[in-house]
């Protein structure tokens, strides 16, 4: 909304209807490639000099560029504002604190990285929704408000996170930072050199293919709902909700006894993830086409059927079971990968993951 202000603001600009999604496109491009470039950067900066540096460095890129987008008049400023996004990884950094700390117990080290999803997932189902609140009365007032919050967290990184083993028993590289060895860019060119690795090379890989397809699918989702089935905005914000609340319950209390299930495989629970992805996404797929065809055969829009019938309700609990088959899939991936490496190593790799991911948002949403 900001961005398409400012470009009506612009003369040249103004009377282009399509000014604003191209800038749009172009701004979420700019900033999936800097997050591409930014993670495994923020990864190697965990194993180098710790969490506790890393966090501040973390949340004061995540400050500046608040900043900057709470005194932005200018697209230029959006475009600008991004850059310090290059170290905004908060995300990663706790993952990477959780699957050192947890050592070599796949199913201790699944149920963090569930938990620590619970958290994120809470945190981007709320944020949005106060910015909205908020633009409502100062299209500024969110910008301003994530500044103080980033500064807050800068604050609870130096009080609360130690450069030193924690208290789980096991002690870990991210606690205890090594003496620089190597220079930096050694140390990244080492990070990059995993894609070649025998074991995790592969695993990155369907790591990638999983992000791009997972973008893909969630940059269509709201299209076909909204253009084919003709959902209300009240409609989709219950469906987008349903399946972000169902995995914040099942990050916070279903990963771990279900990785004590399988007992430890973090590989069997992989597969099954992604199996019952596929075939969610399939039922899904055949869903929505019968719904839209009935519709038109009938002489009815979809929302009619959508929400006089089982429509509404049948195509989110598809969206929750898609939406759970994945996130099962991807944690036990990254359990998986963390499993593959050396602790000293863990901060990279997971770095490197989110790298690819982000990568995957630049070539998912035009697929």
């Amino acid at each position: 909304y900001l961005l398409a202000s400012l470009i009506r603001g612009d003369g040249d600009a103004a009377d282009d209807e399509g000014a604003a999604n191209r800038a749009y496109g172009r701004l979420t491009s700019f900033f999936s490639a800097i997050q591409t470039v930014g993670s495994p950067v923020v990864g190697t900066l965990l194993d180098r000099i710790g969490p506790k540096k890393t966090s501040v460095l973390v949340f004061g890129g995540s400050a500046a560029s608040y900043w900057i987008l709470s005194v932005a008049t200018t697209p230029a400023l959006l475009f600008l504002s991004k850059i310090p996004t290059l170290l905004q990884h908060a995300f990663l950094v706790g993952q990477a604190i959780v699957v050192s700390q947890e050592g070599h117990d796949a199913t201790a080290r699944a149920a963090a990285l569930g938990r620590m999803t619970t958290m994120y997932t809470i945190g981007a189902t709320v944020g949005p929704a106060l910015g909205g609140y908020l633009a409502t009365s100062d299209m500024y007032a969110g910008a301003r408000l994530a500044v103080v919050g980033s500064v807050i967290s800068v604050i609870l990184s130096l009080v609360f996170l130690r450069d030193r083993p924690g208290n789980s028993g096991v002690d870990s590289a991210l606690d205890k930072p090594k003496k620089a060895e190597q220079s930096f860019i050694r140390s990244l060119k080492r990070t990059i050199l995993f894609l070649r690795h025998e074991t995790l090379g592969p695993l990155l890989f369907v790591k990638l293919l999983n992000g791009v397809s997972s973008s893909a699918f969630s940059t269509v989702l709201p299209l076909v709902l909204a253009n084919r089935m003709h959902f209300t905005t009240a409609q989709l914000g219950y469906y987008m909700s349903a399946s972000s609340i169902s995995v914040a319950i099942f990050s916070a209390v279903g990963m771990g006894p279900l990785m004590k299930a399988a007992r430890g495989r973090a590989e069997r629970l992989a597969s099954l993830g992604i199996g019952l992805r596929c075939l969610s996404m399939i039922a899904f797929g055949f869903l929505v086409s019968s719904l839209v065809s009935s519709s038109a055969r009938d002489g009815k829009d979809a929302t009619a059927t959508a929400t006089a019938t089982w429509g509404l309700a049948t195509t989110a609990l598809a969206s929750i079971a898609m939406s759970l088959s994945s996130h099962t899939h991807a944690t036990s991936l990254t359990t998986l990968i963390t499993g593959s490496v050396s602790v000293e190593e863990r901060g990279a790799v997971v770095g490197l993951e989110h790298g690819l991911f982000s990568c995957a948002r630049i070539v998912g949403p035009p697929l």
